[in-house]
Formats: structure tokens, C-alpha cells, sequence
């Protein structure tokens, strides 16, 4: 199965046209608009979840394969939604900071999210990916709530993070980006990350598209 994860700045149909033309199997897509103002070809399947019908967080998925949205989804939490797919968890993220949440900043968000979805996590083979917003060193992070946090709270889990995990760098000293903040080379973060305690198959950043987006995308093969 083939997973793409892309942030994709802000949501329009020549955008969606383009990804889709990564064949795909699955698509993580922060920032997207909901399915009412998505239009893609026959055989694909999508659910959503967003405050803004312009902007918010969709998988999208070619409808042979099957899936669902598990009944201990919880709606609350702002935005991670989980998808099971032929007995595997599939959990998109984009932890967001919205009026219902404030003033809890990214990692925490995440964290609480994490925290409550652990018990699915540790029953099923998993996969978390997607823009999650966090880095080492920013603003507000705590040592209960920071990207680290999250790094080993789900290694304590058997989760790792697949970059870090086949790259062998550090958390905060990447050598390479996934997002430049304000479109600027000279503003480089890295915010997207992909867990899994599944065999990977495959897994790489693509190039930066600046016509797209201020995000790379993630490309994920598992079997």
C-alpha cells in the first residue's frame, strides 16, 4: 500500500488534481477542503474533518480498497483522524490550534490526542503521519508536552519515526526540511514526520514544490 502525506497550503482543485497523479493507494492531506468542494475521478473514497469547509484535514483513498473510520473516533480532537484499513490503523495528523482548544499550543494538542488513541495504537499494526506542526526548540514546548515527548511516548509503544529510524540522524538536526516557513529557503523546519511500528517498504521526502505548497510530501510504502 501506497501512502502520500502532503500539507498542501491551502486547498484548490488544480492542487488535488496534481496529487492524485502520484497513484497512490492513500492520501493524507492537511489543508484540504472538505469532499463538497473536492472534486476527484470515480473510484476514489475521502473523509474529512475541519471547522472551515476550505481547510481541513482528508484522507482520501481509491475505493477498492477497504476502509473505514473506526466508532472510537473522537471528533474533539483537532485534527487527527483515525482510518483502519485491512487490519491496520491508518492515523492522519495535523494537530491545529482552533477556538475549542486554545490556548494549548501544537505538542499538546498531539500528546492529548496520542494519549487517548493509545490503546487502538497498541491493538493495531499503525502508521501516524502528516504535518504535526512540532519541532524541538519551539515555542511553548514543555517537557510533557514537546515533539520529544511524543517521540518517546511512542517509542514506548515500539512506534518510531521512520525518517529518523532509516536516516539515523538526530531529533532537531535534521539534514533536510519539510517545510520553509513564508516560502523562504532561509526559514527551514522540520514539521512532518511518519510513525510506524510497521515494516516499511519504502520511504522518502519528495523535492519542494513551491507552486504547491510550503510543504514537501512524505512518500510511505508498507506491505
Amino acid at each position: 500500500m501506497k501512502i502520500l502525506t502532503y500539507n498542501i497550503n491551502l486547498s484548490s482543485q488544480e492542487k488535488i488534481d496534481k496529487v492524485l497523479g502520484y497513484e497512490a493507494d492513500v492520501y493524507i492531506l492537511p489543508e484540504v477542503a472538505c469532499k463538497e468542494q473536492v472534486k476527484f475521478p470515480g473510484g476514489y473514497s475521502m473523509e474529512w474533518m475541519g471547522d472551515f469547509p476550505h481547510k481541513g484535514l482528508g484522507i482520501i483513498w481509491k475505493s477498492d480498497i477497504k476502509a473505514e473510520v473506526p466508532e472510537w473516533f473522537n471528533p474533539k480532537h483537532q485534527y487527527f483522524l483515525p482510518l483502519l484499513i485491512g487490519g491496520k490503523l491508518i492515523m492522519a495528523a495535523w494537530p491545529t490550534t482552533t477556538e475549542q482548544n486554545k490556548p494549548m499550543k501544537y505538542p499538546q494538542i498531539a500528546m492529548t490526542a496520542l494519549l487517548e488513541y493509545a490503546p487502538y495504537i497498541k491493538e493495531f499494526p499503525t502508521v501516524i503521519t502528516g504535518d504535526m506542526n512540532c519541532y524541538k526548540g519551539q515555542s511553548g514546548e514543555t517537557k510533557q508536552y514537546s515533539i520529544l515527548a511524543i517521540f518517546d511516548f511512542l517509542k514506548g509503544m515500539d512506534i518510531v519515526s521512520i525518517y529518523h529510524d532509516m536516516t539515523g540522524e538526530v531529533l532537531g538536526k535534521e539534514s533536510k526540511a519539510t517545510y520553509y516557513h513564508q516560502f523562504k529557503e532561509s526559514l527551514p523546519f522540520f514539521l512532518d514526520y511518519t510513525f510506524s511500528n510497521i515494516p516499511i517498504k519504502s520511504y522518502k521526502l519528495g523535492d519542494w514544490d513551491k507552486t504547491l505548497s510550503d510543504h514537501v510530501p512524505q512518500f510511505i510504502e508498507i506491505e
